[in-house]
């Protein structure tokens, strides 16, 4: 355990910039376009990925974290009901906010905050949930 958590920094930056040079070829309108009602545009994937960060990683284990936006609590939840409600799925492809360049704004704001948290000393709680959305976001 103690190894993975020492690798942890560095696979979380490789994670988030694969997904980040996997969207590079994409011009603005292919981020919110919704081909249908089970498929969300690539921006909403790109925050909520950034989503899980911040609410299960920062908001629980950064002090004094504040979030970037508190409606993406709502926009940006997929099925965590336990967190509380989520935007409708098949009503994604309609936002016309936030901003493709809000969400790599988002994206930015979340990566700083989890750099200090994984520069820091990694405590063993953190390290299974950043694992977790680690594989979640690769999934996406």
């Amino acid at each position: 355990m103690r190894w993975m958590a020492s690798r942890l920094p560095a696979r979380y930056r490789e994670i988030r910039a694969t997904t980040e040079a996997l969207c590079r070829p994409l011009q603005v309108e292919d981020f919110v376009l919704q081909a249908m009602p089970d498929a969300s545009p690539t921006r909403w994937h790109l925050a909520h990925v950034t989503w899980f960060f911040e609410t299960f990683v920062l908001e629980r284990h950064a002090p004094g974290y504040r979030a970037f936006d508190p409606r993406f609590c709502v926009l940006f939840n997929s099925y965590y009901n336990a967190v509380g409600p989520q935007f409708t799925r098949a009503a994604r492809g309609h936002l016309s906010r936030p901003t493709v360049a809000e969400v790599y704004a988002y994206r930015a704001h979340v990566d700083r905050s989890m750099a200090a948290v994984l520069c820091s000393d990694v405590p063993g709680d953190v390290t299974s949930p950043v694992e977790l959305g680690l594989q979640h976001e690769q999934q996406h």
